[in-house]
């Protein structure tokens, strides 16, 4: 332990060496942990030298030994008994006296061993056998010496004692390093550790969730990656759905970036799916002719199937129909074989036939000869016994015999009648089929003079119409839903994805009115992603007329952006150091849809290794910005379509100067920035200036006008976004506006970011409240600037 001594004199003395030591151990390592390493620099309070400083303060050390006390106090003691039998082991080696007999006497012992080790090792048991009678003998005799005389007899004791001590030094030793070890870790983790955690917490401050940290965020890498997928409340709403309806067509919309192709993915992945569910994912690229996506469609159902039940989809080289000339080929193939096997015997038995005669005439006496019949006439009695008299055995073992003869034939009939179709049909799918049959008759020419003939067949087989490729796709997913059904009790889902790059909603909906006759089939699902309008078309079914949505969706589930609590569990598994206000941020801009989100996470990451700075009153106006740069930038190549007049040319510059201000580090947190900015965010209807006569230029186009308003509106998103995240008091500010439960959601600021795909006019009313709820002021946007 150790003791205070007061400023005057030493901070603090420590009782036993050695213990100051393993202090200092354990303070440096968990100072090195990442959890406290990573703090060091994130504010000024906050660094090594604070951090070492606090832990060598005489009441951190106090709680520090004192949570402690029982590890440690077993460790001194064993301590303590390590010592005493130290000291009592090197007393009595000290006293030790090791005289002729003694030596004699461990001499010898030590000898019989040692001896044994080197014949055995190194002589593989060559040396003479008389070396350990002799050392066995001259220990015996020393023994005998040591009880006989008294002297040597106390020696003898004393040496005992002295290795009796040495054993239990080791074993002291050991038991002191083993409650060093425990006291030392248990330090580490239970009393340092947790202390250097508070120690940190008060340097850092009240508000550290303003600080980032992104140690992991390997879930930001890949997107797609499953591991990473969160269950989320659309999820189960579409597996509910399946589970209302008995097979259909269920349609998919919302939002680009919305999670709708993740979505699918989850519902066809065979970790998700129930067991031998088969599964079909499959993208529709733009610029699909129906027929040629359908027999796409057909080839990856026979596929999956095939692979579902472990057959090889390549073995398919098989036409449809059989043909003739395969029997009349194999009888020819078979004749073939026959003749060449009588020749190649009639061959070998001409060149060995005279070496076995003469063989048999030299070698062969009478007596070998009637041996031999003797013994095959008995074997031939026993079979034809066995044969007579147990029939059934007899005919069990010739049909095992003929079943063994007859693999080919027994191969063939192995296989699912279902599985076979898939084969053909895919095989025909993916091949162009053709025969041809050539056939000679002729004579022999006789003085020059010939007669013959010849016929040649070509077949060729027709490709799938499209009406054929309906049939035969219906009737083929309705035989395996059955199956399913029927064996499994699964199902058949088919996932069609980016069915809005077709094009504009009239041809997707043109799409789904040619390819919709394969939908309705009892087991069998489809999920379609659609658009935004192809979903609100269905929505508006019947009112006040059909569409082609209305009859081929059974439902629909409209994917909607995440909320708040969503975007943080998302983010909780991709990047799980991310604190609550910099998941406010993200959400915010990203308006909840999380392909964005994971977008502005790795953004957000990469200004921090740019610029080395974890404040989020740093990092978040460097984010908004760069953003609202991007895009000014959009807007002013579209504003460059339109037709300019010169009185529009100082708008235009006006936008090009804040752009160039947005897009420099140095200037974009400048006054002059934020003055432009909050100039453009308050006026969507600009003021043209005025010509020498006072009249004022040209109005701009309804369509330039638009444009400028849609850009004004995202300039007061984005500066409502820097008065709220850049701000220095963010904690504050949040509590005030916890307030208004209603416009002081945070899930508004995402709320407004989609209300500007939407209408800027609609967006600005929306960011008015949000505003008011966060203690801003207002803009008075209708008013023109003096």
């Amino acid at each position: 332990m150790f003791h205070h001594l007061g400023p005057e004199q030493s901070r603090w003395t420590w009782d036993h060496d050695g213990d100051e030591d393993l202090y200092g151990v354990a303070v440096r390592a968990c100072m090195a942990e990442s959890e406290i390493s990573k703090h060091y620099g994130a504010r000024e309070p906050v660094s090594r030298g604070s951090v070492r400083a606090a832990a060598y303060e005489p009441e951190f050390i106090s709680e520090a030994f004192d949570s402690t006390r029982t590890l440690y106090v077993a460790y001194r003691r064993a301590a303590r008994r390590a010592a005493q039998i130290q000291a009592e082991y090197e007393a009595a080696r000290d006293q030790l006296v090791l005289d002729w007999p003694l030596r004699i006497f461990a001499g010898c012992l030590l000898a019989v061993p040692v001896w044994i080790f080197i014949d055995v090792a190194f002589t593989m048991g060559w040396l003479t056998n008389w070396a350990v009678p002799v050392f066995l003998t001259g220990a015996f005799v020393a023994g005998l010496f040591l009880i006989a005389d008294q002297a040597s007899n106390q020696r003898a004791r004393d040496a005992a004692e002295a290795a009796r001590l040495r054993w239990w030094v080791t074993v002291c030793r050991k038991d002191r390093i083993d409650r060093r070890t425990a006291w030392s870790t248990a330090l580490k983790k239970n009393a340092v550790l947790p202390q250097l955690r508070i120690v940190v917490h008060h340097l850092l401050g009240d508000d550290q969730d303003s600080l980032l940290s992104v140690e992991d965020h390997d879930g930001l890498k890949d997107a797609h990656d499953p591991r990473y997928v969160v269950s989320t409340q659309a999820e189960r709403q579409l597996r509910q759905k399946m589970a209302q309806i008995d097979g259909g067509t269920i349609a998919v919309c919302g939002p680009r970036g919305a999670g709708k192709s993740t979505l699918l993915r989850s519902c066809t992945d065979r970790q998700s799916t129930r067991t031998f569910d088969l599964s079909v994912f499959l993208q529709a690229p733009a610029e699909y002719a129906p027929q040629e996506f359908l027999l796409t469609l057909f080839g990856e159902v026979c596929e999956g199937y095939l692979k579902e039940f472990s057959f090889d989809p390549a073995e398919t080289g098989v036409f449809v129909a059989i043909r003739k000339r395969r029997i009349v080929r194999a009888v020819v193939q078979a004749v073939r074989w026959l003749v060449a096997l009588a020749l190649g015997l009639a061959v070998l038995a001409a060149a060995l036939g005279r070496g076995a005669q003469w063989l048999y005439k030299r070698y062969a006496t009478p007596e070998m000869v009637d041996r031999i019949r003797q013994w095959s006439q008995q074997e031939w009695d026993v079979v034809v016994g066995l044969w007579h008299d147990h029939p059934w055995i007899s005919g069990i073992v010739l049909t095992i015999i003929g079943w063994r003869l007859l693999p080919q034939f027994r191969r063939r009939l192995s296989g699912p009648t279902l599985a076979q179709e898939c084969q053909r049909y895919l095989y025909r799918l993916r091949t162009v089929q053709s025969s041809s049959t050539a056939v000679n008759f002729g004579l022999p020419p006789v003085q020059g003079v010939s007669l013959g003939t010849s016929r040649t067949t070509s077949i060729s087989s027709v490709p799938f119409t499209f009406p054929e490729l309906v049939t035969d796709f219906r009737e083929l997913l309705e035989k395996i839903a059955q199956q399913l059904d029927r064996v499994f009790g699964s199902r058949v889902v088919i996932a069609i994805d980016e069915l809005d790059r077709l094009g504009d909603a009239a041809t997707a909906r043109k799409f789904l009115g040619q390819i919709k006759a394969i939908f309705g089939i009892k087991g069998v699902y489809y999920l379609i992603s659609v658009a935004e309008d192809v979903g609100a078309a269905f929505v508006r079914r019947g009112l006040p007329h059909r569409d082609v949505t209305d009859s081929s969706l059974d439902d629909l589930l409209y994917l909607q952006p995440r909320t708040v609590a969503e975007s943080k569990n998302l983010l909780a598994v991709r990047a799980p150091n991310l604190t609550h206000p910099y998941v406010l941020l993200l959400h915010a801009l990203s308006g909840g849809i999380p392909r964005d989100l994971i977008r502005y996470a790795r953004r957000l990451i990469e200004v921090h290794h740019w610029t080395d700075r974890k404040e989020l009153k740093d990092l978040a106006p460097t984010m908004i910005l760069e953003e609202l740069a991007d895009t000014l930038e959009g807007f002013r190549t579209l504003l460059a379509m339109k037709d300019w007049t010169a009185d529009g040319g100082p708008l235009l510059n006006r936008l090009y100067v804040l752009v160039r201000l947005l897009r420099s580090p140095h200037e974009r947190l400048g006054v002059e920035a934020r003055t432009r900015i909050q100039y453009l965010a308050d006026n969507p209807l600009p003021a043209l200036p005025q010509t020498d006569t006072g009249i004022e230029g040209d109005p701009l186009g309804d369509d330039t006008l638009v444009l400028w308003q849609e850009a004004s509106a995202c300039a007061y998103f984005s500066w409502t976004l820097l008065q709220i995240f850049g701000a220095p008091d963010f904690d504050n500010r949040f509590e005030q506006a916890q307030n208004d439960v209603m416009y002081g959601d945070p899930q508004r600021l995402a709320e407004a970011r989609q209300e500007l795909a939407v209408s800027p006019f609609s967006a600005r009313i929306l960011l008015d409240d949000i505003r008011a709820a966060w203690g801003l002021t207002p803009s008075n946007p209708w008013i023109g600037p003096s």
